[in-house]
């Protein structure tokens, strides 16, 4: 059957391509996926951060809250499900 994310991906390709076939050769084309993933990934864990108050984000740049201690705090209190 394959892998599943690699099928996943495919199928978001597929519906594109049935859409616009051009475009989807063209994308085929772009060297920088890696790059645009990664930038993705960046502003997609920025999105919560948006909800921080100006105190707690100084905090966070500063070293004083760390977040990511913070982040596997709350999914240990969600409990086996989040972690």
């Amino acid at each position: 059957m394959g892998d599943p994310l690699h099928n996943s991906v495919l199928d978001v390709l597929r519906g594109f391509g049935r859409r616009n076939e051009a475009a989807l050769e063209d994308l085929a084309e772009f060297p920088e996926w890696q790059r645009i993933a990664q930038t993705e990934l960046e502003r997609r864990a920025t999105s919560i951060v948006q909800a921080l108050d100006d105190e707690a984000l100084r905090a966070i740049a500063v070293g004083d809250i760390d977040f990511s201690q913070l982040c596997r705090e709350a999914a240990r209190e969600l409990g086996p499900k989040a972690a």
